[in-house]
């Protein structure tokens, strides 16, 4: 009896249990759909967002996907995935054929939770940037870079106090010269209280010249600066305790016309990592300054300035304080001279380093070898003379090597040849001798470009390659003049399928010009200089 009871009991349980299944999947679906429906498009945004399109010009079709009745869906649209509302707007150009213009639609105010909007790399035709970009309350992040935009930036932008990331640098990323931005004054920027990133590269600040700096200096959260090619004349020189740039990491100041020296506070900022001012009109002296708060550069580029002597001093005295982070160090395009300093050597995780466009002398320095890191180094432009050391193989992280237009002489060491992963070799107008082998360019594999243009006072080198050698590498550059190639027409360049530009000028060939020649795709072909006859083709063209 009492079995049966049990029995009874666990049937009813099991009914019972099976029917709440049944239930909870219900509700399940139920919630499920009703779920999809609050994380779809809100009708009102989806009209806004079609108002939008309907102003702007697609000419590639690249918003055909903006159809239907969920907009979440839309190629560069996102939503919350818990309210449906539209949060993020991307339409970032993806290339020259898919540029969007037109006009910017005030419809996109109903997009009332908009956090991010990109139209970068657009074709606006000088439009000014739209008034009510500026009521976004929401908006943390805004890039309207190289859209070509015009005209006055709206003040109103300031009142975009969430925003993180601001970017309006100047331009037609496609095309030079385009319209130009400017601004009557940077007193806007102050109500940006939550600023990482400004980028207003290549908008005319001439009239905000005398106090950018005041400008910048409120916004105590910036990370980045870049200003670069703004038409600023003013670099204040102003003491440690008015800069209040205590996190910045990145400051761009290329391409402006600052005609003085160096601000000392400038090298207070401990946070810092890369300095670029490139073609700033910076002179001499650099000021002397304690580098210890430079203990974080990474990057360092002072080219095309109007620095002097001093800035070998300089050279010792940052090699002392920022020997473990530097990584990238450029001084082309100014007045340095005498030799080159040991103290380069100490910069031990440096990648890059550029000297070029000096008038550094002596001979090569010895203190590189110690740069196990160096991928790109430029000495060009110089006068350094005496050969190429044979510990020039032991830098196997070399990808670029130029040391074109020097004094330099005797014979190209073997050891080039270990430079595995070289892309780029130029060793143009030095006085070179003896022969360059197959065995010279036996590892390398990764080389593109290679540049070997020797006086024609001096020719005393040759080339001895056989006619079947199959060059390992694959190139897109070659110039080689005023040296022996060789009598007939090199046949392994048959093999170069990516070669745009030869230059094979007084390399001493008479032979007829061979066929396949012509199928190759140049975009420069010179061979001025040789003994070369035979039939142009008909269907010769020019571009």
């Amino acid at each position: 009896m009492a079995s049966w009871k049990t029995t009874l009991l666990l049937l009813t349980l099991f009914l019972l249990s099976l029917f709440l299944e049944l239930l909870l999947a219900q509700a399940t679906i139920i919630n499920s759909i009703d779920g999809g429906m609050n994380k779809g498009c809100i009708e009102v945004e989806r009209k806004a967002l079609l108002e939008f399109k309907n102003g702007l010009k697609d000419p590639s079709g690249w918003l055909s996907s903006w159809v239907g009745a969920d907009c979440c869906k839309w190629k560069g649209v996102d939503c919350n995935n818990q309210t449906g509302h539209v949060v993020k707007v991307d339409l970032k150009s993806g290339g020259d054929f898919s540029r969007l213009g037109g006009e910017i639609s005030d419809s996109l105010l109903d997009l009332k939770h908009l956090n991010y909007l990109d139209l970068s790399f657009n074709d606006f035709q000088g439009i000014p940037i739209p008034n009510f970009l500026g009521s976004f309350e929401r908006l943390r992040y805004l890039n309207l870079s190289y859209a070509a935009f015009g005209g006055m930036i709206p003040p109103h932008l300031g009142n975009l106090s969430q925003l993180r990331y601001l970017d309006l640098h100047g331009g037609d990323y496609y095309n030079f010269p385009a319209p130009l931005m400017r601004v009557h004054n940077l007193n806007w920027l102050s109500g940006l209280s939550s600023l990482k990133y400004l980028d207003l590269g290549f908008v005319d600040l001439s009239k905000a010249t005398t106090n950018w700096m005041q400008a910048v200096n409120m916004l105590p959260f910036l990370l980045e600066l870049h200003l670069s090619v703004c038409e600023l004349s003013h670099f204040p020189q102003y003491s440690n305790p008015f800069v209040n740039l205590t996190s910045v990491s990145v400051i761009d100041l290329s391409g402006n016309n600052f005609n003085t020296t160096l601000p000392g506070w400038l090298f207070n900022i401990s946070t810092l990592m890369d300095l670029y001012l490139k073609d700033a009109t910076i002179k001499g002296p650099i000021p002397h300054v304690n580098l210890r708060c430079l203990r974080n550069l990474v990057t360092l580029d002072l080219s095309y300035n109007i620095i002097g002597g001093e800035g070998i001093e300089f050279l010792n005295r940052l090699s002392a304080c920022t020997n473990s982070s530097l990584e990238e160090l450029n001084l082309g395009g100014n007045q340095f001279g005498g030799q080159l300093p040991d103290s380069l050597g100490l910069f031990k995780n440096l990648k890059s380093l550029d000297l070029s466009y000096n008038s550094f002398v002596g001979p090569f320095p010895n203190s590189i070898q110690r740069l196990t890191n160096l991928e790109s180094l430029d000495l060009s432009k110089n006068s350094i003379s005496g050969s190429i050391p044979t510990w020039i193989g032991n830098l196997l992280r070399m990808k670029r090597l130029d040391l074109s237009n020097n004094l330099m002489n005797g014979t190209i060491p073997k050891s080039i040849g270990q430079l595995r992963e070289l892309t780029e070799l130029y060793l143009d107008r030095n006085s070179w001798e003896g022969v360059i082998s197959e065995i010279y360019f036996s590892n390398l594999t990764k080389l593109t470009k290679f540049s070997l243009l020797v006086s024609p006072k001096n020719q005393s080198l040759r080339f001895h390659l056989r006619p079947e050698w199959i060059p390992p590498f694959s190139l897109e550059f070659i110039k080689v003049s005023n040296c022996y190639v060789s009598l007939k027409f090199p046949n392994w360049l048959r093999t170069q399928k990516r070669l745009g530009y030869m230059i094979l000028k007084n390399v001493g060939i008479s032979d007829a010009i061979p066929e396949w020649l012509w199928k190759q795709d140049f975009l420069w072909l010179e061979l001025s200089r040789n003994q070369l006859y035979g039939t142009l083709p008909n269907s010769l063209s020019f571009r």
